[in-house]
């Protein structure tokens, strides 16, 4: 449900901007110009608009790190305290 909710609200916010801009365009180019900056922007909206609530609604991994994950850090913090040898 959240997704979703997510999703409308990015995408309203999303198309109100849409429209406003092929507003001010229409002002300055022809009006099928700014007829078709309107249908791609409307489809861009709504893919990014998906993509975005995706990526906001996304659970958050609490998980502690795996073995290799901690093996690497300790490498590396022991790797940036140990001294040069040349």
């Amino acid at each position: 449900m959240a997704l979703l909710a997510a999703f409308l609200a990015i995408a309203i916010v999303g198309q109100v901007a849409n429209v406003a801009i092929c507003l001010l365009l229409e002002r300055f180019f022809p009006g099928a110009f700014t007829l078709a900056v309107f249908f791609v922007s409307w489809i861009g909206v709504f893919w990014l608009a998906w993509r975005l609530a995706l990526r906001v609604t996304e659970p958050r991994s609490n998980t502690a790190p795996n073995a290799d994950e901690q093996q690497l850090l300790v490498f590396l913090t022991t790797a940036m305290h140990a001294p040069m040898v040349v």
